[in-house]
């Protein structure tokens, strides 16, 4: 994804709480005296840090002319504070309010704001948050993945393929694409192609733990118990501490109850 240009503090926007390493700020700091980047960077430190701190100072920043930065920062503190709808909500205005950025800015913060309406649990306004994010940039892989990934959630399996089939176009080494349908053939009992598609991903990536846990699943689609769980045991040694192990274990759990 694209950074940017005109303001190359706020890019790129869909991995910023993420990727932010910068030196955490205090509340007592005020943005607006600083240059522009290093006051985006450390809000978003503080609003990752210090949450209800964080959501102050962009406040006060926003109010002293820190423009969509400081309302982004905002948007990250409230996710931070675990007020999704509310986050969301701001996020989606932010991508409306944002003049003199381009199509890929506003559809990145707008790919943000549907995964916040997930994790809020409302899964309806998330997919069409991203389906506007999608129109606004359709050549972006990973805003597919995402839309995908929600429509598989909410039980609409071929739905969410064609997601994966368009970013796979666009992204042909798109590992977590080629996961993520094969969860979806597997859900719709297709367990050919999704092996098909979790050896391609293992032969970019062999000890990718997600795709062993997905596999295990396949095999055992399959009758292949045993199989199965050398794919989930393999899943919790390369990744121990992992989500992926954690769904592993769950697996496991379950495999173990039925033999019994």
């Amino acid at each position: 994804m694209s950074s940017i240009r005109r303001f190359p503090f706020f890019g790129p926007i869909a991995l910023l709480a993420a990727a932010m390493t910068a030196t955490p700020a205090h509340a007592q700091v005020r943005f607006a005296d600083l240059p522009a980047a290093e006051a985006y960077s450390r809000c978003i430190a503080l609003a990752r840090k210090a949450p209800e701190d964080g959501f102050e100072a962009a406040i006060a920043w926003r109010d002293e002319g820190g423009g969509p930065a400081a309302r982004h920062c905002t948007a990250i503190a409230l996710v931070n504070l675990g007020q999704f709808a509310d986050a969301a909500i701001r996020l989606e205005t932010l991508a409306r309010e944002m003049n003199g950025f381009g199509a890929q800015e506003r559809a990145a913060v707008l790919g943000q704001s549907g995964r916040v309406w997930r994790r809020a649990g409302n899964l309806d306004r998330a997919r069409a948050t991203l389906s506007s994010a999608v129109d606004l940039d359709p050549a972006n892989a990973e805003l597919r993945v995402d839309r995908g990934e929600i429509s598989a959630a909410a039980g609409r399996y071929w739905e969410a393929i064609d997601d994966f089939n368009a970013a796979l176009e666009r992204s042909p080494d798109g590992v977590d694409a080629l996961i993520f349908r094969a969860a979806a053939y597997r859900l719709l009992k297709v367990a050919e192609l999704a092996r098909q598609d979790l050896e391609a991903a293992l032969a970019r990536d062999a000890d990718n733990p997600e795709a062993l846990v997905e596999l295990g699943a396949v095999e055992l689609l399959d009758g292949r118990r045993d199989a199965a769980r050398a794919r989930w045991l393999r899943a919790i040694s390369v990744a121990p501490a992992s989500p992926a192990a954690e769904a592993a274990q769950r697996w496991l759990e379950k495999l173990d109850v039925k033999i019994q």
